[in-house]
């Protein structure tokens, strides 16, 4: 259903999975071997198309725009792998410890680094380290709440600090680099937080037709075209399969 809903930026999409898919094979083997990598989940699209489909509402989809795209999943993947990181180090599968994750975490930080100095893009080397600075405060507070979760005030924070921001961030930055004006900027960061609220709520079961109205509310202010529409049919197919059956944990 979401690979009909973004066929107008299937070809750039493979692009961004190209740039990743080259990381993935090191010379120890492949990242697979030493943490988990899960494939074809809703997480392996949404953060790349956002950042694409932002551009696209400015300018025509360039190698910039792709590798931006590239960069916004490394620092996702980077921070997820970390995530799931275990306090305490298992017997068995090394893939369930915490030495081998945590240095393919750090991998794909660096890797980030690189895709934006490749395609000339450093500018934004600033501004998603603020971004990343922000999704680690949010889960210190996570680890740091154990079951405070249950608060709804604790949760949304820790949500918008370790998910919302990094998509708010994405949609902007991909508005700058397609010559989107500050008020379009400013659009595209509410636009992306509000989504990113919701994919990130949706994980612990929490309500999400609010913070999609706000998405859709923030889409209304952006240039109408194909891409705009698009970013509206893959907003309303996240609400009407009501996201938590739609998406996969990351």
């Amino acid at each position: 259903m979401f690979e009909r809903v973004l066929a107008p930026i299937k070809a750039e999409l493979q692009e961004a999975q190209n740039i990743l898919a080259k990381t993935y094979q090191i010379r120890a083997g492949h990242l697979g071997r030493f943490t988990r990598l899960i494939p074809g989940s809703f997480h392996d699209f949404i953060r790349p198309a956002l950042v694409l489909l932002s551009a696209r509402i400015f300018a025509p989809l360039n190698s910039q725009a792709v590798a931006l795209a590239a960069v916004i999943q490394f620092i996702y993947l980077a921070a997820r792998i970390h995530r799931n990181v275990r306090e305490c180090a298992v017997p068995g599968d090394p893939k369930d410890g915490y030495q081998f994750p945590v240095l393919v975490g750090d991998y794909f930080y660096s890797r980030f680094f690189t895709c934006l100095c490749d395609h000339g893009v450093v500018k934004y080397l600033n501004p998603l380290s603020r971004i990343i600075c922000e999704m680690s405060k949010g889960g210190i507070l996570r680890v740091q709440s154990g079951d405070g979760l249950q608060n709804a005030d604790l949760l949304k924070q820790i949500v918008f600090k370790e998910t919302a921001i990094l998509f708010g961030g994405g949609c902007r930055l991909a508005g700058d680099l397609a010559g989107a004006s500050e008020r379009e900027q400013k659009a595209l960061d509410r636009l992306g937080t509000s989504f990113g609220m919701a994919v990130g709520l949706s994980e612990y079961a929490q309500e999400t037709n609010g913070y999609l109205g706000e998405a859709l509310v923030a889409l209304a202010g952006l240039p109408p075209g194909e891409s705009r529409d698009t970013l509206e049919q893959l907003i309303r197919l996240f609400q009407k399969q009501n996201a938590g059956l739609a998406v996969q944990v990351g």
